[in-house]
């Protein structure tokens, strides 16, 4: 029986295998297998080979392997175990923290803002001196501007309540802006925009509402008769990525409209096609070359509003109602430009 032969292991291959160990402790969250394959012009057949060699040849002295393949979001992702991971991982969990904060930068003066700065002290402690040196100047390499966003810096007796109602599962009465009282239990404190606004249902209809923070005007535990606070069993299946599933923003309704658009110029174009505006959003090209975007969306009013942000750039062509709505609002605002 002939002997099989293996191929025989070239300098090059053994350079890139070398690069891989000593590049892999970079990437703390995994190194995507297609990203290697175009870092080092390999193939996949030959990337596997690597990976199978490496896994019985690179091994501590208790036999762990030094990488592993995990697959995160279906993507195959080269990565230490947690057992290798360097020190120098928490520098990327410190910024991802610093990052955070930037962004929630609109609570600034609230009670949640505290919490953070607090959770961030006691991070930044448990970092090593040198990591610590590192990072002093975190404010200034990762920052985040808010679009428009709301003071929340003297509504603390509207947030304090809001929380513990939040952890505790307390039945809340809120006074709200247009004259209503709300009775409700609590859900979700859900940021958007620079916005918080409370998700929750309201025991006497058993519909679920969102109220702005800022338009409250007065925000209560409720109490039994007994003096004890009105408990609630927050629901197991309720999540708010699906309450808002469809949603263009967070206003729901319980209809979907589909919805086209016409583009008018490349420059938006491009803008558009760059962000996820909607989950359904689809863009297809028409025979006169311009783009048209359609959703599928459950309410219209926040759809209406960023389509007028557009000016002459965004065309409704379906639903009539919407176009016609949007078509009236700009004959109104051209009116208020006539000299």
């Amino acid at each position: 029986m002939t002997k099989k032969e293996h191929r025989k292991p070239s300098y090059p291959a053994a350079l890139r295998m070398a690069r891989i160990a000593f590049e892999l402790p970079s990437h703390p969250f995994g190194w995507p297998l297609d990203a290697i394959q175009r870092e080092l012009g390999i193939s996949e057949r030959t990337l596997k080979r690597y990976l199978a060699a490496g896994k019985e040849g690179l091994v501590d002295r208790l036999g762990r392997p030094y990488f592993q393949v995990i697959t995160d979001g279906g993507k195959p992702k080269l990565r230490l175990p947690a057992s290798r991971k360097p020190v120098e991982s928490t520098a990327y969990q410190a910024v991802s923290l610093s990052f955070t904060l930037a962004i929630l930068k609109f609570l600034e003066g609230t009670v949640l803002e505290a919490g953070i700065e607090n959770l961030w002290e006691t991070f930044a402690k448990s970092l090593p001196a040198y990591e610590r040196a590192d990072l002093g100047a975190l404010d200034r390499k990762f920052y985040a501007i808010a679009y428009a966003p709301k003071d929340y810096r003297s509504l603390g007796h509207i947030l304090s309540p809001l929380v513990e109602a939040l952890l505790r599962e307390y039945r809340l009465q809120i006074d709200y802006a247009t004259g209503v009282v709300h009775q409700i239990e609590p859900y979700t404190l859900l940021a958007y925009r620079g916005g918080l606004y409370v998700i929750g249902k309201t025991p006497a209809n058993r519909r679920i509402i969102t109220l702005a923070v800022e338009r409250m005007r007065k925000v209560e535990l409720l109490i039994d008769a007994d003096g004890s606070l009105q408990k609630f069993a927050y629901p197991a299946g309720f999540r708010p990525e699906r309450h808002t599933e469809g949603a263009f923003g967070i206003m729901v309704e319980e209809a979907t409209t589909e919805v086209e658009i016409l583009i008018h110029n490349g420059e938006t174009e491009a803008y558009l096609q760059a962000r996820r505006i909607h989950p359904t959003q689809r863009f297809t090209r028409r025979r006169d070359g311009k783009a048209l975007l359609t959703m599928a969306v459950r309410g219209t009013v926040e759809l209406r509003n960023w389509i007028l942000g557009f000016g002459p750039w965004l065309e409704v062509l379906k639903p009539p109602a919407l176009r016609a709505q949007v078509a009236g609002l700009l004959r109104q605002a051209s009116r208020n430009y006539k000299t």
